[in-house]
């Protein structure tokens, strides 16, 4: 960032990054004399970055008979925001920070003088496809504001994913033995299962070529009561236990809820799955 002599010889003063008014020890850099007013006391709202805001002799002399000081500066003072531009390795080191094992390729980026303050990329910027795309970042400065600044990357990171290692027909359970893992450099993607454990034991909803990475809304978790078998069900009324086979009339997975039907009342009721063959009742009448 420009240092504070810069602004010196030009004739303005800086404000602080991180406050959204000007105070009297922005004023005392310039003017020894504000040093007898607390360095905190605000003097007047803090310019936009790169906006002068400047204090007329009247002004300063009513100020300094607020604070009782002897001396006024006999000129007008001008105070301002510092700008520069960051440099491509700023940009990168902050980008960095938020994704450490990432490979960043820095492509283009915003070249708009901003005003000096924390430097964030946020990953929910991010926004890219396979051949790169856009970060949004912004400078903190004053307080609670922001200030924008853009670039154009390609982000990439070595991520492990779940392969399918044959063709995978719909509706049959995964077996471990039919997946494999590898770790690529790619685009970060949300939805790729990263551990055969995730996907193992799962139901494809779709036909799955061999070498394609598995994604988790292409998987279901496999029906353990299927419709028209018979299940044991269980119920229980206040202190009382009650265990009965019925039939299915729906598939369900692990904690699912199913139609159930009573064979001898002929009633249907609701339960809720909780293993292979077995549902206990939610609600309803046997």
């Amino acid at each position: 960032m420009i240092p504070l002599a810069a602004f010196a010889l030009a004739g303005c003063l800086a404000v602080g990054a991180g406050n959204d008014r000007i105070l009297a020890g922005d004023l005392a850099a310039g003017f020894p004399e504000w040093a007898a007013v607390p360095p905190e006391t605000p003097l007047a709202l803090a310019p936009a970055p790169g906006v002068q805001r400047v204090f007329r002799v009247l002004e300063l002399r009513r100020l300094a008979e607020r604070w009782s000081l002897s001396a006024v500066p006999d000129r007008e003072v001008c105070v301002t925001r510092p700008v520069a531009v960051f440099s491509a390795g700023k940009l990168l080191a902050a980008m960095q920070e938020e994704l450490p094992a990432a490979h960043i390729e820095l492509r283009d980026f915003s070249r708009q003088p901003a005003p000096e303050g924390a430097l964030v990329f946020p990953v929910s910027g991010l926004r890219q496809g396979p051949e790169g795309g856009y970060w949004n970042g912004y400078v903190s400065y004053g307080g609670n504001h922001r200030f924008t600044l853009w670039a154009r990357v390609k982000v990439t990171v070595a991520r492990a994913r779940v392969v399918a290692a044959q063709d995978l027909k719909p509706g049959v359970v995964l077996d471990a033995a039919q997946l494999r893992v590898e770790t690529r450099e790619e685009v970060p993607a949300a939805g790729l299962a990263s551990a055969v454990e995730e996907v193992a034991g799962k139901v494809p909803q779709r036909a799955i070529a061999a070498g394609t990475a598995l994604r988790a809304e292409w998987l279901e978790p496999a029906k353990v009561v299927l419709r028209g078998e018979t299940v044991e069900v269980e119920a229980v009324r206040g202190g009382a236990r009650l265990e009965l086979e019925c039939v299915a009339e729906a598939s369900g997975a692990i904690g699912e809820t199913i139609a159930i039907l009573n064979p001898v009342s002929q009633r249907r009721f609701q339960a809720r799955v909780e293993s292979k063959g077995r549902v206990v009742v939610t609600k309803g009448s046997l």
